[in-house]
């Protein structure tokens, strides 16, 4: 029901360079398909790739956890970058609709600060991620100053391409054979992040040094590898600590829940679940869904649980269960007489 530290995150070390996609019909050095938009919810229409600009156009959802990660980083990448052209494109399907698209723009306001379009019934979405076999999303089609596809990947993972496609160095076969040796060396981190934490650590500080460029969407699984070392456990809690600060800055309650979960998780064998840090990604996740979200609400119950504070881990199950429905509620009702039976204990000792 809940994600560990790492889970989402496996899906950054995949690039185009690391998929084949054998039915794809759309790939790396073809011309860019037009766009058709239907409505272009946030910034100027964008009619045509003009010749000598770049742009990204990036599938995603409002349902999609990784794609609502990725926007501070595309965000980021638009504001260093001024004569870029982001564009966030989105369709209509079962759990998206253009009411649902336009509430999260307004809400995230500069947490998307750059273009947002809604597809012409799925045109566009036919013309890029149908056509170049792309399964997921978010996924991120980035396209030079000649109208060419350069590369296509997870967006956390624009930036060496996009720093190539800018400075006129990006080459379309040494380009994509560097991309599959940076996946191959981000993988490693993420296999040996729980398997071997300080192999991992090594990994990951030789990666950050190699590829500069390439160093985003890490400070999760760094934090994952430094907390599992007691030696570094100073320096998780600082870099948890700024995690935390930047899911409360973008008002993911996602992200914070995921975060405080992935500490508290009875399945995780943590030494050090660094409870203050767990207790105020919690509380602020709760905070900002109005305290009604089951998900966030169990998360919280479990963070006082471990914290020994039993009365209101128990209260906020209970909480939890009121909020829940079907196969969820019978879940979250084990817990409540887990709670129920370490008070009851506690109490007769």
């Amino acid at each position: 029901m809940k994600n560990k530290l790492l889970t989402g995150l496996a899906g950054l070390v995949l690039t185009a360079g690391a998929q084949a996609q054998d039915a794809a019909v759309l790939g790396v050095g073809d011309p860019a398909p037009a766009l058709s938009v239907a409505e272009w919810v946030k910034g100027s229409q964008v009619s045509e790739f003009e010749t000598g600009k770049v742009y990204i156009v990036e599938f995603w959802a409002t349902w999609c956890g990784p794609c609502i990660a990725s926007m501070p980083h595309l965000s980021e990448l638009q504001r260093e970058h001024p004569d870029l052209t982001i564009i966030g494109m989105t369709s209509e399907d079962p759990g998206n609709s253009l009411e649902q698209v336009k509430k999260m723009v307004a809400d995230k306001g500069d947490g998307m600060g750059y273009t947002v379009a809604w597809d012409t019934e799925r045109q566009t979405n036919e013309a890029y991620m149908k056509a170049a076999n792309q399964p997921g999303i978010p996924t991120s089609f980035l396209i030079d100053g000649d109208g060419k596809i350069a590369y296509i990947g997870h967006p956390m993972t624009l930036d060496i391409p996009l720093s190539m496609v800018l400075d006129g160095s990006w080459d379309y076969v040494k380009g994509p054979a560097l991309l599959k040796q940076i996946d191959a060396d981000r993988r490693d981190i993420y296999i040996n992040a729980n398997e071997d934490p300080k192999r991992a650590l090594e990994l990951l500080t030789k990666f950050r040094a190699d590829y500069p460029a390439a160093d985003q969407g890490f400070d999760g699984v760094h934090f994952t590898i430094l907390a599992q070392l007691p030696e570094h456990a100073a320096e998780a809690e600082k870099l948890g600590g700024k995690i935390v600060a930047a899911a409360i800055a973008e008002k993911s309650v996602q992200s914070l829940n995921g975060f405080a979960w992935g500490l508290v998780d009875p399945e995780a064998k943590h030494e050090n679940r660094f409870l203050d840090l767990a207790l105020r990604a919690a509380a602020k996740a709760s905070e900002l869904s109005g305290g009604k979200d089951p998900a966030v609400l169990d998360t919280l119950a479990r963070v006082h649980f471990w914290r020994g504070d039993l009365e209101l881990a128990l209260t906020t199950q209970r909480l939890a269960v009121e909020h829940a429905q079907g196969g969820m509620q019978e879940s979250l009702q084990k817990a409540v007489t887990e709670y129920e039976q370490a008070l009851a204990a506690q109490t007769s000792n």
